[in-house]
């Protein structure tokens, strides 16, 4: 295809109009072998480029200054797969801006395409045009949408682009969980077994004017169609998946504890069930599925169907603990209500208890708190680590070598603080120790750890 292209220079009367055919390409030694580009201006094309990860045609043009047909030298770069150029509006001007072309995909690379880049495909089906969409130009003269001749890349211009991050940015990851909600009537729940997307792990939700019940199952859609239902009258079920099947079974169990205790916190209705629990979690991932969570209760609180009675802020964040865990709040030199108690271990840790009554023990703020849970204890040991660093219940140490508690937090024994606090079942050493005598509560019994 012919090009028509101003030279930048001018005689008296008129300007100076030259036509430069673009002909086959030849890469030698990383250079572009063109009439109409040097070694010299490939640099300096790339140079500019470079200066911000982006620059215009204009902005090129400016830097090949004197040149010929620097339109003509950037179309070849283009043409050889090192550039790329996004058109506003799909037009071709000093506007477009440059990229380096990215490294092509394995998975759908265009054999049209040069060097391996790739051709935006039209979608199949229509794009909202209120979410970032594409305006894919029609098909004309044999030519891939999203293409100028020469099989050049032209990205159009997107909110959700992929497009190269400049140098001195950075991109930063987002959660990667998204939750997808379905929510039916109490007659429809055999139909929840058909919906595909339902064929994996999820959280559900079933609701009465009084009741609820929280509930996991590793096909969640199966589970409500086939399962028993532990409350009467419901009369409303609510499924909640991960909108790109990014849940195990531990995730989902975790993501049911996560909700349950929402729910319970909101006091809109009677949990028939106790506190679940859980799973083994990283803090990385319990704080995404902290998120996902959130981004579900406020998309329910926004329905009108949960969490309608609290403002939409506390819906996306949540309560910093379950019911009952958090002891009132009180001044770090003032004695606890009890029997204070002792536990040493590791190297030279300690934590401190006050033994309100047999089924009451108070973890008390300032004890120390082993950094890694073993895999034979609790699921709850670890899913409290990750759920109260990310409240703030706890923080890392000094030495960054243990956590440290910052509130007093309730067990309903001492065996139960004591395997939260060491992350398995052992003794310590020696178990409690009364601050004036020897005690071991509940000897061998590894108690509850829910609050």
């Amino acid at each position: 295809m012919t090009y028509t292209s101003s030279n930048g220079a001018s005689a008296s009367n008129k300007s100076l109009f030259i036509q430069s055919q673009i002909s086959a390409l030849a890469l030698e030694a990383g250079l572009v072998r063109h009439p109409l580009i040097s070694a010299t201006d490939q640099v300096l094309i790339l140079r500019e480029i470079d200066l911000s990860g982006t620059a215009t045609i204009g902005e090129v043009m400016d830097a090949l200054d004197g040149h010929a047909d620097p339109v003509g030298a950037i179309l070849s770069l283009i043409k050889a797969g090192i550039i790329s150029a996004e058109l506003q509006a799909g037009i071709l001007d000093e506007n477009a801006l440059l990229t380096r072309a990215g490294h092509p995909s394995p998975d759908d690379p265009d054999p049209a395409a040069p060097s391996g880049a790739l051709v935006p495909r039209k979608p199949q089906g229509p794009l909202d045009a209120g979410q970032g969409a594409i305006a894919w130009p029609e098909q004309h003269d044999g030519q891939s949408p999203g293409t100028i001749e020469h099989h050049a890349v032209v990205a159009l211009s997107s909110d959700h682009g992929d497009d190269p991050v400049p140098e001195g940015l950075a991109l930063l990851p987002v959660s990667p969980l998204r939750p997808r909600i379905h929510v039916g009537s109490g007659e429809a729940r055999r139909s929840f077994a058909s919906l595909d997307d339902l064929q994996r792990a999820g959280v559900y939700i079933l609701l009465s004017d009084t009741s609820a019940y929280v509930g996991v199952g590793s096909i969640v859609g199966r589970r409500v169609a086939s399962g028993a239902q532990p409350i009467e009258d419901v009369d409303t079920i609510i499924t909640i998946t991960d909108e790109n099947d990014g849940l195990d079974d531990a995730d989902a169990a975790a993501l049911e504890r996560l909700l349950h205790m929402r729910v319970s916190a909101a006091k809109e209705v009677r949990l028939v069930n106790g506190t679940p629990g859980g799973a083994v979690v990283t803090p990385e991932r319990y704080d995404q599925l902290n998120v996902m969570a959130g981004l579900a209760c406020e998309a329910l609180a926004r329905d009108g169907h949960l969490f309608v009675n609290m403002s939409r802020r506390l819906a996306l964040a949540g309560p910093r603990a379950e019911r009952g865990q958090l002891g009132p709040i009180r001044p770090f030199d003032h004695p606890p209500e009890g029997e204070v108690f002792e536990l040493s271990f590791g190297h030279n840790l300690i934590a401190l208890a006050a033994k309100r009554d047999e089924d009451d023990w108070l973890l008390l703020a300032g004890s120390d708190i082993r950094l890694d849970t073993v895999a034979s204890a609790n699921a709850s040991a670890s899913y409290l680590r990750a759920a109260w660093l990310s409240s703030g219940v706890l923080e890392f140490s000094d030495t960054g070598e243990h956590y440290v508690l910052t509130r007093d937090i309730a067990f309903r024994s001492g065996s139960g603080a004591m395997h939260f606090v060491l992350g398995s079942k052992g003794q310590g050493r020696g178990g409690w120790q009364p601050i004036d005598g020897a005690f071991d509560p509940d000897a061998g019994d590894q108690g509850s750890l829910a609050a």
